[in-house]
């Protein structure tokens, strides 16, 4: 074989290579683009939920406020109604979090930039839940006790044992919460916190990190 057909052979053969690097190149972006076209969408029920959170925090917000505001003076009321205000600012204040989160996420960056983004809005999550835990143990009291009031029994008054009831079963509901994310944590309940996180962050920023770790897989083959 002469060195000109040796010449040509290696300059066809570097085309290949070429060719299919582009193929290559192409298929990964066809790829790529298909599935964050997905991880958008997954994210929108997330979107969706956050906005009737932050919605419902401003109502309860102001329903709360208008309430102690009301009954400046009468300091069980003002309890009451300050509990529940600031229930009402923990949904703004956490949906707006999530949307700004959201709102950050750079399509256009490397899988792994996008994977850290995710991680954040997931880790703000879990923390999230945690303290929704713990309000949760406590918010329904000011809230039956002013139903109760607009009905035209108040508790406080009438049988202030009963509070004392309320605010106990709180505590111990905080311990059962509390005892369960600490169980989840120790060996060999791996399994168990991981659901228990899954369930926290919700089912869309599950499947938007799913979606992230195939691109990575497919990246790496």
């Amino acid at each position: 074989m002469s060195t000109t057909e040796l010449d040509d052979l290696k300059t066809a053969w570097q085309n290949l290579n070429r060719n299919l690097e582009l193929q290559n190149a192409l298929a990964l972006h066809q790829f790529k683009e298909s599935k964050l076209a997905r991880f958008r969408s997954g994210l929108r029920p997330l979107i969706v939920g956050q906005i009737i959170q932050l919605i419902s925090g401003v109502l309860l917000s102001v329903f709360a406020g208008s309430f102690w505001v009301r009954h400046v003076g009468v300091p069980h009321l003002m309890v009451y109604g300050i509990s529940l205000h600031a229930y009402g600012i923990m949904f703004i204040v956490f949906a707006a979090r999530d949307l700004f989160l959201i709102s950050r996420l750079d399509y256009a960056a490397p899988v792994l930039a996008l994977q850290k983004q995710l991680a954040d809005l997931r880790a703000g999550r879990v923390r999230a839940a945690i303290w929704f835990g713990i309000a949760g143990c406590f918010t329904w009291i000011p809230l039956i006790l002013i139903i109760f009031y607009k009905l035209g029994a108040d508790v406080w008054v009438r049988n202030p044992d009963v509070v004392g009831e309320f605010v106990l079963s709180g505590f111990v509901c905080v311990g059962i919460f509390s005892g369960i994310i600490f169980w989840s944590r120790r060996p060999g309940r791996e399994k168990f916190a991981k659901n228990l996180e899954s369930s926290s962050v919700g089912r869309s920023v599950t499947r938007a990190q799913a979606v992230l770790d195939e691109i990575k897989r497919f990246e790496q083959e």
